[in-house]
């Protein structure tokens, strides 16, 4: 538990730099379309397809949310009938309560004061602890898409919404040195309904920043 503190702990220091130097963290490069070879079969053309789809999940948010869709999708149709990982439900509540309060803290509260804002005072600042949480909460999040994953019941109802709020998180990780934080309120909409549907499954996740916690 206490290497991965230290390991959450490390990451504020190295997006200080990126935040300072104004570099775009969560622009992705395009990928490249590949033209299939003159009478290629359709089976390989079918085979190019979900590589596009990968790579159109770290563009904007338009592409985000389709891209998201598809994996899901596709996990949906292998949702284990048993646990695959053992205590899949408490670790999933322990990193989903983790992501859904630092969220709520230091990036959806600060952005709706105006926090982010260019002029702003303490916009440097807030905006550090914002990337470092993005950072903790995409990985957090991924933690709790593979719980789901391992679940029946998880898989089923809450693998979806869970890879689309990671899509959410990774637009909103290019966001914070522009100070235009638009995705914050996709994101809340997506981890409202996460919360809602778990409780729904009789999962009553608790929001906590304190970061021991994480699994």
């Amino acid at each position: 538990m206490s290497m991965k503190t230290a390991r959450y702990a490390a990451i504020p220091s190295a997006l200080t730099l990126v935040l300072i130097t104004g570099c775009n963290s969560g622009s992705g490069s395009s990928a490249a379309s590949s033209q299939p070879a003159a009478g290629g079969s359709s089976t390989a053309m079918a085979s190019s397809a979900p590589a596009s789809g990968a790579a159109g999940g770290s563009a904007g948010a338009s592409t985000g949310g389709s891209a998201g869709a598809s994996a899901s999708a596709a996990s949906a149709d292998q949702c284990p009938t048993s646990n695959t990982r053992s205590f899949a439900k408490t670790r999933f509540v322990t990193d989903l309560g983790l992501a859904a309060g630092t969220f709520h803290r230091w990036l959806y509260k600060p952005y709706q004061a105006g926090q982010f804002k260019k002029g702003a005072n303490g916009r440097i600042k807030a905006g550090i602890k914002a990337a470092a949480i993005t950072a903790l909460d995409i990985k957090l999040l991924d933690n709790a898409k593979k719980n789901a994953q391992a679940n029946p019941t998880l898989c089923k109802h809450l693998y979806q919404p869970i890879s689309n709020a990671v899509d959410k998180l990774g637009n909103l990780k290019g966001e914070i040195t522009s100070g235009n934080l638009t995705s914050a309120v996709a994101t809340n909409g997506i981890l409202g309904s996460i919360l809602s549907t778990a409780k729904q499954n009789g999962l009553n996740v608790t929001e906590t920043t304190d970061q021991s916690k994480a699994s």
